[in-house]
């Protein structure tokens, strides 16, 4: 909206400007042409004249003259002429000051204002005096008058039928579509990818429109890409905890199975070596399953799932590398559900982006707790999960800092600082909130608070969506 007045204003002020000079030009020229026609008028007339001044000069002297101008005055109306001598007499007021056609408008007692042209005569070869012609300027002032109205009731009609006629367009075809633009980019830096074009046309607008649209997926497909760049390398650091977590089952099988290859072991025996094989084989496989399923990148769809349920299975992921870190996690929660509407595989890359922190924040052994509660804001029904760690905290100068990209307090090589940023980018799209609060050398809480997904209608509800198992 901005622009669209900017660019009224300036059109406004041109057309002001363009009407103001032509009417003043016409008023200019108006003039003009009437002081010509004047001086013309003034010359017939002193013309006319001239040769019964020239008889009654050589007649009768000045009192003649002025009879003879007096007469002719009789058949013009609408001016007053009158004779000036030349030559200065004792007792004459009026005497030749200039020896050309001279003008001059001065305003009389009532306000009035006329015009006097002073047209001098040679008679016989010598200045014998002038006629002095004097017409009321009345008409021409009222002329201006009309010229100044007529004129400024133009530029403000022109004004008034630019004005609506640019407001219009430049808000239906600028101001309004930019607003859309702008409102789409706004919704892009908040994390809402991709997006569909916002304007449908075929102008520099619509191929705007389609240039951000185009650029929304692309930011997306890359941001994808970021995204299970950033859980392969968890995918590394958890696999190196469950080969050393899968050491104890594998000897458990490698041992039953020497058992029931030697031959001594009776026919129970060997049905429970055989069930201890069969369970120990079922676990290697179910985490070596959670490990794929976490790894593999898939397209994002939001849908119901338990929050609490993902708590459950990230904490089973991460145990491995806790225990190999004397680290102990443990998950409060009680047996009701935590439901909300998002992708069960990033709010568990979330939760274990946050685990795997806590763990490393504590080299020398501790507890993680997991909390999830159910909270009621102005924002509605929310779902909020705790990760607390007891390790040496985050210093408050870089509290503002932990969730910018590559920003990170680990030791190189040892983080990229792309973890807390990615994860701060699925909150955002998951309409949810993340915060962290600490204290040095004591413990470190980072919250993630989710809308809680509403209630599925009895006539078509959805079924529980849970994290990938």
């Amino acid at each position: 909206m901005k622009l669209a007045a900017k660019l009224i204003l300036l059109f406004m002020l041109g057309v002001l400007g363009i009407v103001a000079l032509f009417s003043w030009q016409t008023i200019r020229r108006q003039l003009k042409w009437d002081e010509e026609l004047r001086a013309n008028h003034v010359d017939d007339v002193v013309g006319a004249l001239k040769p019964a001044i020239d008889d009654a000069y050589r007649n009768g002297g000045v009192v003649t003259i002025q009879q003879a101008i007096e007469v002719t005055a009789r058949h013009i109306p609408g001016q007053e002429l009158r004779w000036v001598e030349g030559v200065p007499a004792g007792d004459s007021e009026t005497k030749i000051t200039s020896r050309k056609v001279s003008r001059i408008s001065v305003s009389d007692k009532d306000g009035e204002t006329v015009a006097h042209t002073f047209v001098p005569l040679e008679i016989d070869g010598s200045q014998a005096g002038g006629v002095e012609v004097s017409q009321s300027m009345k008409h021409q002032e009222q002329f201006i008058r009309d010229s100044m109205i007529a004129s400024l009731l133009s530029l403000l009609g022109v004004a008034a039928l630019s004005g609506m006629m640019i407001y219009f367009g430049g808000v239906q075809l600028v101001g309004k579509p930019l607003e859309k633009l702008i409102d789409q980019v706004h919704q892009i830096g908040e994390g809402k990818l991709p997006q569909p074009p916002a304007l449908k046309r075929s102008d520099e607008l619509g191929s705007l429109a389609e240039a951000i649209s185009q650029m929304s997926r692309q930011l997306d497909q890359q941001q994808n890409t970021i995204r299970h760049t950033d859980r392969l390398g968890t995918v590394g650091t958890l696999a190196a905890g469950m080969a050393h977590e899968m050491g104890t089952p594998l000897n458990v099988v490698a041992g039953r199975a020497s058992l029931i290859a030697s031959g001594k072991l009776s026919p129970e025996e060997v049905r429970q070596s055989a069930q201890t094989i069969k369970s120990e084989a079922e676990r290697m496989t179910t985490l070596i399953r959670q490990l794929l399923d976490f790894a593999r990148q898939s397209p994002t769809t939001h849908t119901r799932i338990d929050i609490g349920q993902i708590a459950r299975t990230t904490c089973d992921l991460i145990e491995p590398i806790a225990d190999k870190s004397s680290v102990r996690i443990d998950l409060r929660r009680d047996d009701q559900a935590y439901p909300i509407r998002g992708d069960a595989t990033q709010i568990q890359q979330v939760l274990t982006n946050f685990l795997t922190n806590a763990v490393q924040a504590m080299p020398d052994g501790g507890t993680v707790t997991v909390a999830l509660e159910r909270r009621q804001s102005s924002q509605g029904d929310r779902m909020v999960v705790h990760v607390t760690d007891q390790g040496r905290g985050i210093p408050p100068e870089q509290l503002d800092h932990v969730f910018e990209p590559f920003y990170t307090t680990k030791d190189i090589g040892q983080g990229t600082g792309l973890g807390l940023s990615i994860a701060y980018g699925i909150v955002q799209e998951h309409g949810g909130d993340i915060d962290v609060q600490s204290k040095e050398n004591a413990q470190t809480t980072f919250s993630v608070s989710l809308p809680a997904a509403e209630e599925p209608s009895a006539a078509a509800e959805e079924p529980s969506a849970t994290a990938p198992s």
